[in-house]
């Protein structure tokens, strides 16, 4: 496949694509797959410090690539921003046979990674639609396997009927109890998250001005919901946030108290799934996290599904960050 001259990779809040000036989220748009890939979500969760490697190919974009680095313990990281869960290689290899579609994506691939500025860790978690990571592998990147689950965007009394039994009950006895309302302040909603983590001695490790800043702007356009649940004396017990595409809803952030009971977080989810069948959208728990939480999400019928992981460490990185990990007792890869 050939290509024009390399692009150039920029970096800052004022990027635009090479072909469009405003680029639109859209289900047919390969190059924005996802709400992560869009240029307001990245400029939010990065603080505008993001880039994007692209190739161009017969004067149009073929393939883009956000990627974003931070310093830590000095070194140069390339990872994921903070409540980004997916943010793979966007390809648009045009039309033909699978074979020669097949050859075309892998090509493009191999190109955005070569344009990937040096990091001694480079972490990326793909999103869905890639379905293969040969071309990360020819690079020297490790890949692995994370799982999500997905809930089909079908009727809601289909999706309920999907669900275990055990679940329902849970539901129903917390309808009982507790009232559901959609929470318009980000910041009282990051302020509860923050408050229950503390109360728990947890920190989530999560840079708190952004996660204000995505929570505020995803409302603003529209694009995400909080949920709340408050118990008889109307205090709120339970909260979540979910923000969407043309194609999923992602199930991002969870808070709860420790009174809160065990239906809180179901009945919110519920409502949720609810919210997205509406819109026609899969709900997409993006990611499945610890055991306690796979039990959970099990529960509501969705479907496993794979996301691929690349990672590309210099040794020493690479012991530096399990060795962290393992200390703070976290899992990377969630």
């Amino acid at each position: 496949m050939k290509t024009s001259t390399p692009v150039t990779t920029v970096v800052g809040p004022h990027y635009k694509c090479a072909n469009d000036q405003d680029r639109k989220a859209s289900s047919s748009d390969p190059l924005t797959p996802t709400i992560f890939h869009e240029e307001w979500w990245l400029d939010a969760a990065t603080g505008g410090n993001f880039g994007v490697a692209e190739v161009i190919s017969g004067g149009r974009t073929a393939g883009r690539f956000p990627f974003y680095i931070r310093r830590r313990f000095g070194l140069r990281i390339m990872n994921m921003p903070d409540l980004t869960h997916f943010l793979g290689p966007a390809i648009d290899e045009g039309e033909g046979s699978p074979t020669n579609r097949f050859s075309k994506r892998l090509e493009i691939t191999r190109q955005l990674i070569e344009r990937l500025p040096r990091a001694p860790w480079q972490y990326f978690k793909c999103h869905a639609g890639i379905n293969e990571v040969i071309a990360f592998q020819e690079h020297g990147f490790r890949t692995y396997v994370q799982f999500t689950h997905e809930v089909a965007s079908e009727p809601a009394e289909v999706v309920w009927g999907k669900m275990r039994d055990k679940t329902r009950n849970v539901i129903r006895r917390a309808e009982e109890q507790l009232s559901v309302e959609e929470l318009t302040d980000p910041f009282e909603f990051i302020r509860l998250f923050e408050h229950n983590l503390a109360l728990k001695g947890l920190h989530s490790g999560m840079n708190g001005a952004i996660c204000r800043k995505i929570t505020s702007v995803s409302l603003e356009r529209q694009r995400g919901r909080i949920l709340a649940a408050r118990d008889k004396n109307g205090q709120i017990v339970a909260a979540n946030f979910c923000v969407w595409d043309k194609k999923s809803c992602f199930y991002l952030l969870s808070t709860r108290s420790d009174d809160s009971g065990n239906g809180a977080a179901s009945l919110l989810i519920w409502e949720a799934i609810r919210d997205s069948v509406r819109r026609g959208l899969v709900f997409d728990f993006a990611g499945l996290g610890v055991q306690g939480s796979v039990l959970l999400y099990t529960g509501f019928g969705g479907i496993v599904t794979p996301r691929y992981v690349a990672l590309r460490a210099h040794p020493l990185t690479r012991i530096v960050r399990e060795v962290k990990s393992l200390l703070e007792g976290k899992n990377f890869f969630f």
